[in-house]
């Protein structure tokens, strides 16, 4: 599988639970996700395009701070 492979595998992504489906495919055939998946994935707005298609417009990531007593 090439990394256009995965994109577009990626890029078909219906629903949320599709692109769900879709990473285990990729994750099974590389034993993990591909090293090109955060550039290809994920930094080039695919995912949020794909997110968008499904209407999910909330923030990706949360980022929480903690406090350690």
């Amino acid at each position: 599988m090439s990394e256009q492979e995965v994109v577009d595998l990626m890029r078909s992504s219906n629903s949320e639970d599709e692109w769900t489906t879709n990473c285990d495919v990729v994750k099974e055939k590389f034993g993990g996700y591909p090293d090109f998946w955060y550039s290809a994935i994920i930094a080039s707005g695919l995912i949020d395009e794909a997110r968008a298609k499904w209407g999910d417009t909330g923030p990706l990531f949360h980022i929480r701070t903690i406090s350690i007593s």
